[in-house]
């Protein structure tokens, strides 16, 4: 090999073991960023000479920088992300609804229940006290308050499933719009060595987010280009193209989705992963479930004591009377309220059975409380209560612990991602040595040949 050979070789031997310190130097910077995959440089030789003792090498050079990547752990993450997002967001919501249905405190709908009925004894017991009526019409008011809370606050988690959902839908076309944006990106890039990785890292970290959001499954083209598509094949991105969702609401005030691929079929059904999964499900199953519990309690309520009421005789002697009143069968628990007619004289309460005055009708309708009436005839309706209650309870509790789980699944991904892709200060600290004295070492081979060459020109002088 000539002098100039060697020469030309250390200059490449310096310019690569320069460019391994950037890489190292650039992995220590980003040692906290989020989504950074650790690079590396890919190092080629640039090719070999036959010499009388064998073959020489001519010189090295970065053939490319890649990215320290796991493909298999990076898929695993996604995929955990999307039952992280919906097993989070569904704790969440039924916590909410458990809070709303607390029947534990005083003031919540059992303890109501309980002090109507004592009413009505109490009643039974003097049933021409006024005090009695009036306690009576207060614990009744107080009961059709509580039931109708009840339905307004779970009605109002319903109303905020349309935001929620409206605002993930709009942050789900926000990221995919930003994937289009860097497949660009990275196909324009695609000549440059390496040059790419940091807009790959980013468009990762896209994809992760949108992941936590929606169900999704992902190809990559050979061109680089990832396509998006939801759990039901409709394309959400496809290569540099979006197809956005969007939201129509139905007769019942809930959100439809639909996809601008698919604009007839709605996308709700097949969406059961990431928080727009949780939220699908609280506002169409969930919410609705429990919004129809409190009506049937209502409307077993009313029912069975207006049936009474009407056939006792109120102080005037008068019958036929409901004490409640329900203006819209179907949502008894918003509608129903104490008989204006009662409620503006308690004289008109009818707790007896006969027109002599006793308190018989009373007794029977504080009895009211015994009999089987809901599930079938076999509950009373504080049982109800209790089992409405405790179906929540259970409920969250199980979503606490399946939250719990997959967060533990997650953190064990994150680990095996880091130990894959992460930054590892002593490892990058051990390269910069081994880095640097590569660097150096090619520095006296070039100051060598130098010298070399200076006593060859000497000889020739």
């Amino acid at each position: 090999m000539s002098l100039s050979s060697l020469l030309f070789l250390t200059r490449d031997a310096l310019a690569t073991q320069q460019m391994g310190i950037n890489i190292t130097g650039a992995n220590i910077a980003n040692v906290d960023t989020p989504g950074y995959t650790r690079q590396r440089a890919q190092i080629k030789s640039t090719g070999m000479i036959d010499v009388a003792a064998g073959s020489v090498q001519l010189g090295i050079a970065v053939n490319r920088i890649e990215r320290i990547y796991d493909r298999y752990v990076e898929a695993q993450l996604i995929d955990q992300r999307q039952k992280s997002g919906y097993s989070n967001e569904l704790l969440r919501g039924l916590q909410n609804i458990e809070v709303m249905l607390d029947n534990t405190s005083s003031g919540g709908l059992s303890d109501q229940m309980n002090k109507f009925w004592s009413a009505w004894e109490n009643l039974s017991n003097n049933p021409a006290g006024l005090v009695e009526r009036s306690d009576l019409l207060a614990s009744a008011q107080n009961l059709t308050a509580t039931i109708n809370s009840y339905e307004k606050g779970l009605n109002t988690i319903n109303a905020d499933m349309n935001r929620n959902i409206s605002d993930v839908v709009s942050r789900i076309n926000d990221k995919a719009a930003e994937i289009s944006q860097l497949n660009a990106r990275i196909i324009d890039a695609a000549g440059d060595k390496g040059n790419n990785n940091a807009l790959r890292d980013k468009r990762l970290e896209s994809l992760k987010e949108l992941a936590d959001m929606v169900e999704i499954n992902w190809i990559e083209d050979p061109y680089g280009a990832l396509s998006v598509y939801l759990s039901n094949g409709d394309p959400l991105v496809q290569g540099t193209t979006t197809r956005a969702l969007r939201i129509e609401l139905d007769e019942n005030i809930r959100s439809r989705i639909y996809s601008t691929g698919n604009p007839t079929e709605t996308i709700n059904s097949s969406v059961s992963k990431g928080t727009l999964g949780a939220y699908i499900e609280l506002q169409n199953s969930i919410i609705p479930q429990y919004i129809d519990y409190i009506n049937n309690c209502a409307l077993t309520l009313a029912q069975g004591v207006n049936e009474l009421h009407r056939s006792g005789f109120d102080m005037n002697q008068n019958t036929g009377r409901d004490f409640f009143t329900i203006g819209d069968m179907n949502n008894a628990a918003r509608s129903i309220a104490v008989s204006g007619t009662i409620a503006s004289n308690t004289s008109r309460i009818a707790c007896s059975s006969t027109i002599s005055g006793d308190g018989d009708n009373a007794t029977k309708i504080a009895a009211i409380q015994y009999e089987l009436l809901m599930n079938n005839r076999t509950s009373t309706l504080n049982g109800y209560l209790a089992t409405v209650v405790g179906q929540i309870g259970r409920q969250t509790a199980n979503a606490r612990t399946d939250s719990d789980r997959q967060t533990a699944v997650m953190n064990q991904l994150n680990n095996q991602r880091e130990s894959a892709s992460g930054v590892s200060i002593d490892e990058e600290m051990i390269n910069l040595i081994k880095f640097q004295m590569a660097y150096t070492a090619a520095g006296k081979l070039c100051v060598t040949v130098n010298e070399m060459l200076d006593t060859l020109m000497e000889l020739l002088k």
